[in-house]
């Protein structure tokens, strides 16, 4: 009898790419991302508050996924009401960062 191979299991991976805002807050940063409504985060380092905001961006389309709800795959930043001066321009201290994240399905 002819032994049969494992059944692979593949994963797909979707690569999200999405601009946050990160500026210095009280005691460390802050950081955001405006195509994604109330998606705020913060860290006692820059690079802990852009780390968080990723891990963040995940949850958030893992959740959309599970709810059936639309992935925004061509995320616009909306200024208005995360991090901005009165001009709709980032304030000073503050700048943009584009992250990327990974997303495994199968």
């Amino acid at each position: 009898m002819q032994e049969r191979e494992p059944m692979r299991v593949t994963k797909q991976i979707i690569t999200f790419e999405a601009e946050v805002l990160v500026e210095p807050d009280e005691g460390g940063f802050h950081a955001c991302c405006p195509a994604l409504k109330g998606l705020h985060v913060g860290g006692e380092t820059e690079e802990e508050a852009i780390q968080n905001v990723k891990d963040a961006i995940l949850a958030y389309v893992r959740s959309l996924i599970k709810h059936h709800e639309p992935v925004p795959l061509s995320m616009t930043v909306q200024e208005e009401g995360c991090l901005t001066g009165p001009n709709g321009k980032p304030t000073p201290g503050q700048h943009r960062e584009s992250v990327q994240v990974e997303y495994a399905y199968s």
